[in-house]
């Protein structure tokens, strides 16, 4: 072989090398599980909850979305000395497991916390605990997006002019965290803007607490703003995304936020259409009606 050809052969060689890393780093926002064809939602919520809590994760809380949705939320150590390492990072603090009923098939899948910890920008690796997850319960493929990589996820919006991480909903501002919990605690018992919680997480070391949340049309939201409206707009695939919920309101010291939809969700849904039937456009109504229910709850 001639010396130029050994180059061209090394330099194609060194290429492919990039490709394929570029390609391994390529994330994913959910991951599937197991599907079980004639399962049940209550009994396979039931097995993966002593699946999960016997390899050492802590249940927060569960929502039934509807008869064919559930979500159970779980945290760890891990993920709570992660959600503690940066500002924001308290976002990262849940696991959400989503067991769905679709076409007489039961999906378990779950966030991919590697792909959503990029997207809050913490630093800290959870491929430990994504192993765990996956060993407790099973991890069959991620899915939900082409794959996006870590760059990518950090500075990530869906277009041109869209809120990134940066740009949450700015509910309210108190004195301090025990006066914004006071009045979410009131707000919350009053179903106000017909928002009640299912979790809630103390983050460690921080002055900071993680509140998911409902937001349901009959307990009084808008439909707009209701979560069963959104996902029946959009989560049409064959591989559902049910672990989007519950949302999430987080209290900061004295000031509550929660992240833009226009973020949240396309970070949940990168993949989806702008226009058309089951798209974005078709929840056009639905970021300001959210802020506008989160925003009541939180006495903003």
């Amino acid at each position: 072989m001639s010396m130029s050809a050994l180059v061209r052969s090394l330099v194609g060689l060194a290429l492919f090398a990039l490709a394929v890393t570029a390609q391994a780093e390529l994330l994913k926002p959910l991951v599937l599980a197991y599907t079980k064809v004639g399962g049940d939602v209550a009994t396979e919520a039931r097995t993966v909850s002593e699946r999960l809590t016997g390899a050492g994760f802590e249940a927060l809380g569960e929502y039934a979305v509807d008869r064919d949705v559930k979500v159970l939320v779980f945290t760890s150590r891990e993920m709570l000395e992660a959600a503690a390492s940066s500002g924001r990072g308290a976002y990262i603090a849940p696991l959400r497991v989503a067991v769905t009923r679709v076409n007489g098939e039961v999906q378990v899948s779950y966030n991919n916390l590697e792909y959503f910890r990029h997207a809050y920008q913490v630093e800290t690796s959870l491929a430990g605990v994504m192993s765990r997850v996956g060993t407790a319960i099973g991890s069959q493929e991620a899915f939900g997006a082409q794959g996006l990589s870590p760059a990518v996820l950090a500075r990530y919006r869906y277009a041109f002019g869209m809120e990134r991480f940066s740009d949450p909903y700015e509910l309210a501002n108190y004195p301090n965290r025990e006066r914004a919990l006071a009045a979410l605690d009131a707000n919350l018992s009053a179903g106000r803007g017909g928002v009640r919680e299912i979790y809630r997480i103390d983050i460690p070391g921080r002055d900071a607490t993680l509140i998911g949340v409902a937001i349901r049309e009959d307990a009084g939201a808008e439909r707009n703003a209701s979560d069963l409206f959104k996902m029946t707009t959009v989560d049409v695939g064959d591989r559902r995304h049910s672990a989007y919920l519950p949302y999430e309101i987080l209290v900061d010291g004295g000031r509550v936020e929660a992240l833009h939809m226009r973020f949240r969700m396309a970070l949940h849904f990168p993949d989806l259409s702008m226009m058309g039937e089951n798209s974005f456009m078709q929840l056009r109504r639905s970021p300001p009606a959210v802020e506008k229910a989160l925003a009541e709850v939180a006495g903003g």
